[in-house]
């Protein structure tokens, strides 16, 4: 590399200026969740400033959480840490009474539930993804092995909505699961414009299922889709449920699926791996009165993942992957080098900030901390609901509320701001219209909020139908009354202007 290169200071410089100041950069960065009045779309709680004084000590220490630390069967219990390494063993054990007091709102116990922290949402749905490939297909070769010719004449069959949340076909990709699946456009007879129908090839594997008009799993839906994959000579499935959509924070029925596959594999001699994906609602569901069952406590259940960094007031990142216990050891990896001989993690080496915050903060705040701030967020969600409904009423057809899950603190809105229906800019996928797209959300009055287009389906038990164009509120106890008002005047401001009050 040239010495001129280097002068035009986009590279690492030859000398050090042994200068630290750059480092105050930082403090003057503004994050979105410090913002006022705060944003109306970011699902993040703000992080205790008490707390966070612990970090600088935690990270110049370099503590690798690396391994999983739940082998024992208690907290005491440090014989069957397998895949630990030597050195780190306060950490190992604050991680392992995290992970556990986590698994305990779940349904889980030490007995039963392994698990570690992870990078979020997107690594605990792969391990999931990975975990139940490898589980099927130990499945399906103990089949063979007792005399059964063909015991899967398909492969793994995957039942899912098409409001999961795109990490599961990310992941479904790099498992070859799935051969590059994508969305493709839609082909109905009135296209719609987005793209949201699965391609023509290299998803024949993938059998969506519908859902209800609340965004929910359709259980008669799927029913007839696990028919259908049967029919095609599927009899190992990967199924995925989702508590708190990224779409709509819809739940699923964790519990009814699980008693139909139960159902299932009683009676046609298959097999499930049902994976949960609760990166959102795993830390607000359990925390309200009267909430259904969506852990471990559900017995077809194996696997599921939680996002403390965004209910559980730490910071990112700070997923958490659980499941049932020794199931990682499908993916487990001998490595000499390590103390503990083993790898059964999607990551290796590991951040430990998250695990020791959750070590102190979640017994601080205790669980009736937890859910009185759950509380306060639905109350807050439902507030602004009202607001809405008494401003444009209940039968607008211009502002229009979603279903919202009782268990999660998303409002989904549907809003048709131009002459009843979203500009044509915003479905294309052309790179003028993307570009047109980027702007609008730039600087039109809908830019404080996100646009999701992405697959929520306007037909009950139709996983193609064309999807609904809604904004994802996620609303928080900093939004204060003063502050949804002033969010509603806006939205009424934009809908006059457009000449569709009362519409």
């Amino acid at each position: 590399m040239s010495e001129n290169a280097r002068g035009d200071g986009w590279c690492w410089p030859m000398q050090g200026s042994h200068d630290i100041g750059r480092v105050g950069e930082i403090r003057h960065i503004i994050s979105p969740y410090q913002l006022d009045p705060p944003p109306i779309c970011f699902p993040g709680a703000l992080l205790d400033p008490s707390l966070m004084g612990l970090a600088p000590d935690i990270l110049w220490k370099q503590l690798n959480a690396i391994g999983t630390h739940t082998r024992g069967r208690n907290e005491k219990d440090d014989a069957e840490i397998s895949s630990a390494e030597a050195g780190f063993e306060t950490i190992q054990r604050m991680e392992r009474a995290a992970v556990w007091m986590v698994a305990s709102m779940l349904g889980g116990t030490p007995a039963d539930t392994d698990g570690y922290f992870c990078g979020g949402g997107t690594e605990g749905n792969h391990m999931g993804m990975w975990i139940g490939r490898e589980f099927l297909n130990d499945w399906m070769e103990k089949k063979r092995l007792q005399g059964d010719p063909q015991p899967s004449l398909q492969g793994i069959a995957v039942l899912c909505t098409p409001m999961v949340h795109y990490s599961i076909f990310k992941s479904l990709n790099q498992l070859d699961i799935l051969c590059r699946f994508n969305w493709r456009q839609c082909d109905h007879s009135t296209p719609c414009g987005w793209k949201h129908l699965p391609p023509k090839s290299g998803s024949e594997r993938l059998f969506l299922v519908g859902t209800d008009e609340a965004g929910r799993m359709d259980l008669p839906s799927l029913q007839m889709t696990f028919d259908q994959a049967y029919t095609a000579g599927y009899r190992s499935f990967l199924v995925v449920g989702t508590v708190g959509t990224c779409l709509t924070g819809s739940v699923d029925p964790i519990e009814e699926m699980s008693r139909l596959m139960e159902r299932m594999e009683q009676t046609y001699q298959v097999c499930f791996y049902f994976h949960v994906d609760a990166a959102f609602g795993g830390f607000t569901v359990p925390f309200l009165e009267g909430s259904p069952r969506i852990g471990f406590d559900v017995p077809r259940v194996r696997s599921m993942v939680v996002d403390a960094h965004k209910m559980g007031h730490l910071p990112y990142p700070a997923g958490i992957f659980l499941c049932r216990k020794n199931l990682q050891d499908n993916i487990g990896m001998d490595v000499a080098y390590i103390s503990g001989h083993r790898d059964d993690t999607f990551c290796g080496s590991r951040p430990s900030l998250a695990p020791i915050l959750a070590y102190e903060y979640y017994p601080f705040l205790g669980v009736e901390g937890q859910r009185a701030y759950v509380q306060a967020c639905i109350e807050a969600r439902d507030r602004l609901l009202v607001m809405i409904q008494k401003c444009f009423g209940a039968d607008s057809t211009v502002v229009r509320p979603l279903p919202c899950s009782p268990w999660t603190n998303f409002l989904p809105l549907e809003i048709r701001i131009e002459n009843g229906a979203v500009p044509n800019f915003l479905k294309n996928n052309d790179p003028a219209s993307r570009a047109k797209r980027i702007e609008f959300r730039r600087t039109a009055h809908l830019a404080p909020w996100q646009l999701r287009s992405d697959g929520v389906p306007s037909i009950s038990g139709h996983p193609m139908s064309c999807p609904r164009i809604a904004y994802k509120l996620c609303i928080m106890p900093q939004h204060t009354i003063p502050f949804l008002k002033q969010f509603v005047d806006q939205l009424e401001r934009v809908v006059r202007e457009a000449g569709l009050f009362g519409k």
